[in-house]
């Protein structure tokens, strides 16, 4: 495009945004004229009684029985209320008198609520809660908060509630203040701005009025309001600078609503106990005339202390009318409210004219809020639940705890603790009896021993504690039962300070605080803090997810605890790229839709096509899904538990031999064009020395499938086959050595006659795909000739350990209880017996359990870690195993293959064949298949990992049910269901 053409399309763009600038204002302007003649038409047809009445709103509850109902509806139909505040109930009980209240009212009523974190405020026990504003203070990407407000107003508005009173813009400068305290965002002016700003405009994206509160800002007071009336004593400019501040800000962004606070603020009014709310020299002539503010005016509640303790019942309401608020709340008894207001207005105490310019202002409200006709605000009741469970919003409160955690102390770099293979962990949940979720996340990380006390035992239980503790590397402190009062000390006693200064001198420790910010003054000198605001369970999950780097904590403290403690301090945590675990939502996918797992594993148990499986789903690095299901076998003795053993079979195709030679290859101990030979000297002379390492890799080398070498070591008898007496003994000895099963010891002279057998094996047309199994038996010799370490020790000391896998083995009864792992088979054709622990493969049990094609065992948890660390490009928990170029050479299809990469398997694109994932996989998916029932596949594309391990080969691999029903495959497909487009 020319310069001149350039010029003439931004002209024109210019033009069309004029345009829809125009069109824009002019739909406003005609909304407002719209809304002002409906105003005027209405006030214009009521009664004296009808105009007052709309200035009030009274209190409602769904959870104090039938005498508060008919209160509030004889209140209603009395007094012709203009709103109602609701409290504590549920919100299904809301929803239905909202309904049974709005048909009473001649004009639509608008409904109110204090929901400053959710609806949990109100519903505890039904309703959904965000973390408080001082926490959300903590997170630098304020489009969270943004969501957080349309979340929480279209939770509102589902059941009928039109208004918030909130965002809080208080500025918390005050440590003591008793009422605001997490209430705020916390003490900076500009960060308090921003974030209510965005909760006011998700709010209202929503369709619910945002209201911000308390004007003129009740940040810096040690008084309840609710209890006394509180005084501020700064002087006008400070107020301007600090308190005003966000206010005047939100005004000229078109804040919709204001409250007032019960405050007494010389500076503004002199005049002795006189509360702001009843301030005309605030109300209007600082509020209305000078910060121009033209959207409705709410009292904070009429029957607080702030207000009550000075002024008589209708005395208030008629001070707070003539102050300039528009809504009057909560008014101590309403009928002498109403009837004040009214007989001043009779008596021409009060002006006609200042009525109608409140109601009409109220009216006008309603209007935008299409509060018009009551029959288009009645909620349609069976849509709605009564216990609030959105995963999608859990999700995003999950974003905002990631967002928000604080890491203010890492002086030796422990957050986030790297390697965890050789690290002796502990836990110690201070404050409660009960183990705490973050202990139990802890588990998914590291084997740790874990440590409760309630503080009020500390001193008891102290010494010994100390004493076991000291024994270890580290230990991760929760410290929980704080508390929110300065004259507390936040909860925190000296008992706790002085037992964690006397375990810093024995060991290392990490502190997490879930409780106030303004309790770091306490902490000063433990090397390892992180700030976590809240003791609520996700919390918890979730900070020990970041202390052991799933994700980076970036949050900075809202507020000042001291001077190593600033306002804004925080430190990047960065991550390890570890697994995480959320919901699905989190990651872009659907927890409805996976539920069809469930569905299809039920059949799959009870079609008898494997007794149980363990199902693993991570998308971007998060564990979104993590089950296991039925029973080892269908006697359904034993039930899968996520942390048993399944025999991988093929898996260890790549899990084993293709990582090991990854690594070789990426060390240059390899070349992957190499002949076969080159690294293995005692295959010259034999038909495998000319094979490329490539060729053998993506199984186009020309060897044959396999060898049934058992076979030739059994007794053929008319109704049984025997392993013969000169090739294995019950016993170990010198000679019989090689453990195939259970008291089945095989002569290890033996593995000599297997390796020749592969050596003399024929070789077909190399370039043809012919998957084998014989050059993974070879590879396994190529890496302990490589390494001077048979495959399985070289893959324990390099991956397994250092990824802290302690269930990926071979052999795992060498470590692992039989009771620990999953049955493969009833052998009634080689050992005779029923495989538990010894490999399933015949080739790698007569190896002693250990080749380089089968032998591991694991369970979905490992191998998720392991494909990870794939996905990640070969990093995982702060430590490179593997270069992104090995990877992605290795996870890339072969040239002219159409299911091969090196190693590992891909999705089959020729459509006349069978493909081992589901159909909606992306090409670029690469994993294995087990032959006992297991596969894992990750598709970068779409950013998933998928593990699912069973022993369809339980009681008989002859059975085929578990593959032609396909089963791994369509809870493949599900997983791609559940991803939102």
């Amino acid at each position: 495009m020319s310069e001149r053409q350039c010029l003439e399309s931004s002209k024109l763009g210019k033009i069309i945004l004029s345009f829809l600038l125009f069109c824009i204002a002019t739909l406003s302007n005609a909304q407002t004229d719209s809304a002002s003649l409906w105003a005027d038409s209405v006030y214009a047809s009521m009664s004296i009684d009808q105009r007052i009445g709309q200035l009030f709103i009274i209190r409602a509850h769904s959870d104090l029985g039938p005498d508060h109902i008919q209160s509030v509806k004889d209140q209603i139909s009395q007094y012709h209320v203009g709103g109602l505040c609701f409290f504590q109930g549920t919100p299904l009980g809301h929803a239905k008198l909202i309904n049974s209240y709005q048909v009473l009212s001649e004009i639509p009523l608008m409904v109110a609520i204090d929901a400053e974190w959710g609806g949990g405020m109100r519903f505890k026990d039904k309703g959904f809660s965000f973390p408080r504003q001082l926490m959300l203070g903590a997170i630098q990407d304020n489009r969270l908060i943004y969501e957080m407000g349309k979340t929480i107003g279209s939770q509102l508005r589902d059941i009928g509630i039109h208004v918030n009173f909130a965002p809080v813009v208080d500025i918390n400068n005050n440590p003591a203040n008793p009422v605001i305290g997490d209430r705020s965002f916390g003490e900076d002016r500009y960060m308090v701005t921003a974030k209510a700003y965005q909760y006011m405009l998700g709010l209202q994206d929503a369709g619910v009025l945002a209201c911000a509160k308390h004007f003129p800002g009740h940040g810096d007071t040690d008084t309840d309001s609710h209890l006394d009336l509180p005084v501020i004593p700064h002087s006008r400019a400070r107020l301007d600078s600090i308190e005003l501040f966000p206010f005047r800000a939100l005004i000229s962004k078109g804040l919709p609503a204001v409250m007032i606070a019960h405050l007494q603020i010389p500076a503004l009014d002199n005049r002795p106990n006189t509360p702001t709310t009843l301030s005309k020299y605030v109300v209007t002539n600082l509020l209305r005339e000078e910060l121009q503010f033209q959207g409705i005016i709410f009292t904070d509640a009429l029957e607080m202390k702030g207000v009550t303790k000075y002024y008589a019942p209708g005395q208030v309401e008629l001070n707070a009318f003539i102050a300039g608020n528009d809504m009057l709340v909560l008014p101590q008894n309403i009928k002498a409210a109403v009837d004040t207001l009214k007989s001043a207005f009779q008596d021409g105490r009060l002006d006609q004219a200042d009525l109608k310019d409140h109601v009409t202002r109220i009216l006008r409200c309603k209007h935008l809020l299409g509060l018009t006709d009551v029959r288009d605000v009645i909620r349609p009741i069976d849509q709605i639940k009564d216990q609030v469970n959105d995963p999608e919003a859990m999700a995003l409160k999950t974003a905002l705890i990631e967002n928000a955690l604080t890491v203010v102390s890492n002086e030796r770099n422990r957050i986030p603790i790297q390697r965890i293979d050789t690290l002796s962990v502990a836990t110690l949940m201070l404050g409660t009896k009960t183990q705490g979720v973050f202990q139990k996340r802890t588990d998914a990380y590291v084997t740790a021993e874990h440590f409760t006390v309630d503080k009020g035992a500390l001193p008891g239980r102290r010494a010994a504690l100390l004493a076991s503790l000291d024994k270890k590397e580290l230990v991760v402190i929760g410290i929980t039962g704080l508390t929110k009062k300065a004259e507390e000390n936040f909860g925190v006693t000296e008992d706790v300070i002085e037992f964690l200064k006397e375990l810093n001198t024995k060991t290392e420790i990490i502190v997490i605080v879930f409780g106030s910010p303004y309790s770091l003054t306490s902490f000063e000198g433990i090397p390892h803090i992180l700030m976590a605001y809240d003791e609520d369970p996700l919390v918890q999950d979730l900070a020990i997810q970041g202390i052991f780097g799933a994700f980076a904590m970036q949050g900075k403290l809202p507020v000042s605890a001291s001077e190593k403690f600033p306002s804004g301090y925080g430190m990047n945590s960065g991550t390890l790229m570890r697994l995480g675990y959320t919901l699905p939502e989190r990651v872009g996918m659907s927890s409805d839709s996976l539920v069809r797992i469930a569905t299809i594993v039920e059949q799959m148990i009870l079609e008898k096509a494997a007794p149980g499986c363990q199902i693993v789903v991570a998308r971007d690095g998060k564990v979104v899904y993590e089950k296991a299901f039925g029973h080892f076998t269908y006697d359904t003795l034993r039930k899968v538990q996520l942390s048993d053993l399944y025999d991988l079979a093929s898996i260890t195709k790549i899990a084993a031999s293709t990582l090991s030679l990854m690594r070789l290859t990426n060390e240059g101990k390899i070349n992957l064009d190499g002949k076969l030979g080159e690294f293995l000297p005692d295959l010259q002379g034999s038909n495998k020395a000319g094979l490329q390492v490539s060729t053998l890799l993506a199984h186009q080398a020309g060897l044959v499938a396999w060898i049934p070498f058992y076979k030739e070591t059994l007794k053929e008898t008319k109704n049984d086959t025997n392993p013969l007496h000169k090739y294995y003994h019950k016993r170990p000895s010198k000679k019989f050595d090689v453990p195939v099963a259970d008291q089945l010891y095989m002569r290890h002279t033996y593995e000599d006659t297997i390796w020749h057998r592969i050596l003399d094996s024929e070789l077909k047309t190399p370039g043809d795909y012919v998957y084998s199994d014989l050059g993974f038996f070879m590879f396994a010799r190529l890496v302990e000739r490589q390494t001077g370490k048979s495959i399985d020790r070289y893959c324990r000391d390099q991956f397994y350990r250092p990824l802290g896998l302690t269930r990926l083995l071979y052999n795992p009864l060498d470590r692992f209880d039989v009771s620990e792992i999953v049955p493969t088979e009833e052998d009634n054709y080689f050992r005779n017996q029923t495989l538990q622990g010894y490999v399933h493969d015949m080739g790698a049990a007569m190896l002693g359990g250990v080749s380089g094609h089968a032998g591991l065992f694991g369970n979905a948890h490992s191998m998720a870690v392991l494909m990870q660390m794939f996905m990640n490009g070969g990093y995982y928990g702060g430590t490179r195993y593997l270069s992104p170029e090995i990877v992605s050479m290795f996870t890339s299809r072969v040239e002219g293959s159409t299911r091969r990469g090196l190693g590992f398997d891909m999705k089959e694109l020729n459509p006349a064949k069978r493909t081992f994932t589901s159909p909606l996989a992306s090409d670029a998916t690469y994993g294995h298949t087990g032959f006992t029932g297991t596969c894992v596949w990750n598709d970068p594309v779409n950013g998933l990992v998928y593990v699912f391990l069973a022993n369809r080969t339980y009681p008989t691999m002859n059975d085929t049910k578990f593959i032609n029903g396909g089963y791994r495959e369509r809870v493949h497909t599900a997983i791609y269901k559940s991803v939102k487009e």
